[in-house]
C-alpha cells in the first residue's frame, strides 16, 4: 500500500509560499528597527551632551540619555514588528502585561529597589563620576553610576558592581574629585 504524500507535500509548500510573501515585510521591518536603534543612539547622546553642559545633575543625563535610547527602541521594535505582523497590534501587548502586572512586580522586586535607589542617589547626587567611595568595605573610584547599580574600579583595578540599593541603604564615605586630584 503506497503512502500518499501530497497533502504533506502541498501543506510544505504552502509555507514556504507564505514565507516568501513575507520576505518583504521582514526586511522593511528590519529596516526600520534599524533606523530606529541609529535614532535612539543620536537622540541618547544629545541627551547626555544638553544635561551634561548644565554641570549639576550630570547622573540625570546618563539616565535620561539611557531612558530615551530604550524607548524609542522599544517604540522602533513595535512598530517593526507591526510591518512584519500587520494583525499585531500593541495594545494586545499591553492587555497582556497588565494581566501579570502583579506576578512581574514581585518577581522583579530587588531589581525595581535598585532602579528607585538609583533614581534617588542621582537626584541627590552624594558622589559624582571619579569620586572614591568606600561601601561595605569595597573602596573604590566611581566609574559608572547606572540606574540599577554603581561600577566602582578598586585601586587593583578590577571593576565592582555595587546595587543602588546597598549603597543607598549603607553608609558610604565619599572623596570627592577635589580631593583625589593632589
Amino acid at each position: 500500500m503506497p503512502v500518499d504524500f501530497s497533502n504533506a507535500w502541498k501543506t510544505g509548500a504552502k509555507i514556504v509560499n507564505e514565507s516568501i510573501s513575507l520576505l518583504p515585510n521582514i526586511i522593511l521591518g528590519i529596516l526600520i528597527f534599524i533606523l530606529f536603534l541609529f535614532a535612539a543612539s543620536a537622540a541618547k547622546s544629545v541627551t547626555r551632551r544638553l544635561v551634561v553642559r548644565r554641570r549639576t545633575h550630570q547622573g540625570i543625563g546618563l539616565l535620561l540619555g539611557r531612558l530615551v535610547h530604550t524607548s524609542i527602541v522599544v517604540m522602533g521594535f513595535l512598530i517593526a514588528l507591526s510591518v512584519i505582523a500587520p494583525s499585531f497590534q500593541a495594545a494586545d501587548l499591553v492587555k497582556l502585561l497588565g494581566v501579570g502586572t502583579v506576578a512581574i512586580g514581585f518577581a522583579f522586586q530587588n531589581i525595581l529597589q535598585n532602579f528607585l535607589a538609583g533614581i534617588l542617589l542621582l537626584l541627590q547626587e552624594p558622589f559624582r563620576l571619579g569620586d572614591v567611595i568606600s561601601v561595605t568595605g569595597i573602596e573604590g573610584k566611581v566609574s559608572d553610576i547606572q540606574a540599577r547599580a554603581t561600577v566602582i574600579t578598586t585601586k587593583e583595578g578590577r571593576q565592582v558592581v555595587i546595587p543602588n540599593a546597598v549603597i543607598f541603604t549603607n553608609p558610604v564615605a565619599v572623596g570627592h574629585n577635589e580631593d583625589t586630584k593632589s
